[in-house]
């Protein structure tokens, strides 16, 4: 990632991150966690299967740590999980 693609992503997540201290606590981790993942090198990549996250999920989700296809088998998986037995 080129300096002012971080220098981007840096303001974006901390402008987000000062909307949403003191209403969401959850997010506001998740976008700690961004901002470290952008100091270590790795913002953008799925922490599921290392690929890259498209433009498109970041932007709607800057705080995003997984593709599309991994976030939607991780849903799969948790609805699978939590069926009701008969």
């Amino acid at each position: 990632m080129l300096p002012e693609e971080i220098d981007r992503w840096t303001g974006v997540l901390r402008q987000r991150r000062e909307v949403l201290a003191g209403r969401d606590p959850a997010e506001v981790a998740a976008i700690d966690a961004a901002l470290e993942r952008l100091q270590a090198g790795t913002f953008g990549q799925c922490l599921r299967c290392g690929l890259a996250i498209s433009a498109g999920r970041l932007q709607a989700q800057p705080s995003a740590t997984s593709c599309l296809a991994c976030q939607e088998l991780q849903e799969r998986q948790r609805a699978f999980i939590t069926l009701p037995t008969v």
